[in-house]
Parts: structure tokens; sequence; C-alpha cells
């Protein structure tokens, strides 16, 4: 019975431990910035006009209409270094925490998928002017 009793509370511990937390605050990659919402799980792609590579497993999604949202990696990407190219999929008509994103690679061949990375939330932000 204690066996029991140890096991479940064992499967408590676990179901409360942070999932997907990203290893870089959005706030502490340059640029600096400002959070000006709340954090967004799924972004529309079509509304996507480019993508920075910020370093730190942090990459700038700015959307038409000049809307800038965050992605702290949600394991980081020691690989994803500043100003890296990345490519994605998108599945399901968004583009959603927890999916895939790939560096650009350049193997003489052309660009190629490099490393894996895990998107975290879309944070909505400004560019902080120093």
């Amino acid at each position: 019975m204690k066996q029991a009793a140890a096991f479940a509370g064992a499967i408590i511990l676990v179901s409360c431990a942070p999932v997907d937390e990203p290893s870089t605050s959005v706030a502490a990659v340059e640029p600096a910035v400002r959070v000006v919402g709340d954090a967004q799980d799924c972004l529309t792609p079509s509304r996507i006009r480019s993508t920075s590579v910020r370093g730190d497993g942090v990459i700038d999604f700015t959307l038409t209409g000049g809307q800038v949202y965050r992605n702290a990696l949600a394991n980081g990407c020691p690989a994803l270094q500043k100003n890296d190219g990345i490519t994605y999929e998108i599945k399901g008509g968004s583009l959603c925490r927890g999916e895939i994103v790939y560096e650009l690679e350049d193997y003489g061949s052309g660009p190629e998928r490099g490393p894996a990375c895990s998107l975290g939330t879309f944070v909505p932000v400004e560019y902080v002017d120093r």
C-alpha cells in the first residue's frame, strides 16, 4: 500500500513540472523590447512578413502591419545563432508553439535544413529605443 501512495505522489510531482520553459527571457536579447500584450500560441503564416534570428534561441517574427512577436524557443537552441536563416513547415494553417523550425545551413550545394528547434510562445513586443 505504501508503494502505491509513493507512486501516486510521483505522478503528481511529474505533472506539475514545467514544460517548454524558454531558456532565455524575451527581454534579455538585443535589440531590447517591451512586452505589449499576452503571449499567443500561434501566428497566421500569411501575416508573417519577415523573421530575424536574434541568437540565444530567440526569433522575432514581424507581421504585416508592423507587429512584432518574439519567440524564445522552448528548449533554447544553441545551434541557432544571430542572423541565421530559418525554415519551417506550416501544419494545420498556423505556425504554433511546439512546432519545429530549422536552421538553414549552406553545405556548398545550396541551403539545406540544419538543426531542429521547437517554438515557444509568441510574445507581442515593441522595440525599445535607447
